[in-house]
């Protein structure tokens, strides 16, 4: 298994020995396969600033997760660049455990993640929010006309702007509910 990897294998006693003090995870790591579309984290790098926190049979991590990307502007294919900053706070319960003291099952209470009996696995949580934070289709600038916008104009509303008629005759019940 990668080192990296293993970095983010945290031992279950190193968490709880502090009691209810929070244990700090700072850190710069390298996954692969962080990409979405042509949206991709560079180098897989993300920079995890966590705190994690054991309350009973659960741990809280709350925290700052850094990443830059580079993707593909929709319009006129250009490089684009930006960088994610995502706050943090999910929960892991006990892999295995269902019900909570409530005797409330807890897929149908939120998502959460699961920890092993030896250690905690921060790798899905990263993953999941670095993935579900990429743009699908990012633009270069909100005014971008595309690479020949004289050929293909960029249309801001159903009607066609060359000669005034009405978009798709199959579209046209959906344009009634703009109204």
């Amino acid at each position: 298994m990668d080192t990296e990897i293993e970095n983010l294998r945290i031992p279950l006693a190193a968490i709880r020995r502090g009691g209810e003090k929070p244990r700090e995870i700072s850190l710069i790591i390298s996954l692969n396969d962080l990409q979405v579309g042509l949206s991709k984290i560079n180098e897989g790098k993300v920079k995890v600033n966590l705190e994690l926190t054991p309350d009973e049979n659960k741990i809280n991590a709350q925290g700052l997760l850094h990443a830059e990307w580079t993707a593909e502007c929709r319009r006129c294919l250009e490089p684009v660049q930006g960088e994610l900053k995502l706050n943090v706070n999910e929960n892991f319960v006990e892999e295995g455990k269902t019900f909570d003291e409530e005797g409330i099952e807890v897929s149908e209470k939120a998502d959460v993640y699961f920890f092993g009996e030896l250690d905690l696995n921060l790798e899905p949580l990263i993953r999941d929010a670095v993935l579900l934070a990429l743009p699908l289709s990012p633009l270069c600038d909100p005014s971008c006309q595309g690479s020949e916008p004289e050929e293909f104009p960029v249309l801001e509303n159903a009607t066609n702007s060359r000669n005034g008629e009405k978009g798709d005759p199959r579209w046209a019940v959906l344009d009634r509910l703009k109204e």
